[in-house]
């Protein structure tokens, strides 16, 4: 009995002690992952976007009790349907995830599921399996890593994104994803916002998926099945609604924070700017979307992603007065909207 009461005490003695070691150590890779992410995405580089994106992370952290880490969130000017999160309570979007949410509500489910998995530790501990020792280096070389200096640095650079890139890809597992979604539920749910909104994103991508071909990297393989999650999200998103609080979508607000955002693929080697930015567009009575496709971006051929990146389907009756994202051609630039030289002093 003393010798149980007696572990039992160097347990609770040095137990936090560990825990804020490791939880230190996590930063530091955390940070030092950052860095790379950086590197390979780049940063999106508007201010308002950036900033209502913290404000809602900001806003699902208040359900966090004692977070381990200072969270940072940050979108990336990558047009891939993406979101994720790595060690130290860095959480990425992307933009193209940002062109196909609906709505405030369905941004807060998914950023509130890369938070769980931050508080689950689930990234570092998938990192310690996959990487081993290059683990620590990264940890401890600094800013070398993601300048990709020679060679150990050269090594811990290569090795940490390829493995950064896989575990983005693949994500955590079927059991780690399923408690991920249950975070982003109630973190959501505690926030004001309907969780209803995470489980109508999901069957977006699961028809895009099935229409275009194009797979979202939430339904990979290893993920749950689809329909499966699909399923589970939508019943725990009901089981929240029926405790009765007040929750609220917003979508008007995320529409107006959305215009201008860029659309598609762009090359930042040769500094080609994407194809598209996006404008708000009020909808009139009998429009379709391909009509839509046609008259405002000047492809009706965009019909089907207006349509999905709306959450709805191509054939769907659009309400009149009804709000939606539409790509525009990005404007040419022209002597006259060309950067001024600075006057030389």
């Amino acid at each position: 009995m003393k010798r149980a009461v007696f572990i039992l005490f160097l347990a609770l003695f040095f137990l936090p002690a560990w825990a804020a070691e490791n939880s230190q150590e996590e930063a530091k890779v955390g940070e030092q992952s950052d860095k790379i992410i950086r590197k390979i995405f780049g940063v999106y580089p508007d201010e308002k976007v950036q900033n209502y994106v913290t404000s809602i992370g900001k806003k699902l952290l208040q359900s966090v009790e004692t977070p381990d880490f200072e969270f940072k969130f940050t979108v990336l000017d990558d047009p891939m349907i993406n979101a994720f999160a790595v060690p130290g309570g860095y959480v990425y979007v992307t933009r193209g995830m940002l062109a196909y949410m609906d709505s405030e509500a369905a941004l807060a489910g998914i950023m509130g599921h890369e938070i769980g998995h931050v508080v689950g530790h689930h990234s570092y501990k998938q990192m310690q399996k996959s990487m081993g020792d290059t683990l620590l280096i990264i940890a401890g070389l600094g800013a070398s890593v993601a300048s990709g200096g020679g060679g150990t640095q050269a090594v811990a650079w290569v090795t940490a994104t390829s493995t950064l890139s896989q575990q983005n890809r693949l994500g955590y597992g079927r059991e780690l994803e399923l408690n991920a979604d249950e975070f982003g539920l109630i973190y959501a749910y505690d926030a004001g916002y309907d969780p209803g909104e995470q489980a109508k994103f999901f069957r977006m991508m699961q028809f895009k998926e099935r229409v275009s071909g194009v797979q979202y990297h939430g339904f990979v393989a290893t993920h749950p099945d689809t329909l499966e999650r699909i399923v589970k999200v939508g019943e725990k998103a009901d089981i929240l609604r029926n405790r009765g609080n007040s929750t609220t979508v917003k979508r008007d607000e995320y529409m107006k924070v959305m215009a201008g955002l860029t659309y598609g693929k762009g090359d930042r080697e040769t500094k080609t700017p994407p194809p598209y930015v996006l404008t708000i567009y009020t909808a009139k009575a009998g429009d379709t979307f391909r009509g839509i496709g046609k008259a405002v971006s000047g492809d009706e051929r965009l019909g089907f992603e207006i349509a999905v990146m709306n959450a709805m389907r191509e054939n769907d009756a659009i309400p009149a007065g009804k709000m939606l994202k539409v790509p525009v051609p990005r404007p040419k630039q022209t002597e006259s909207n060309l950067p001024k030289p600075e006057p030389k002093e």
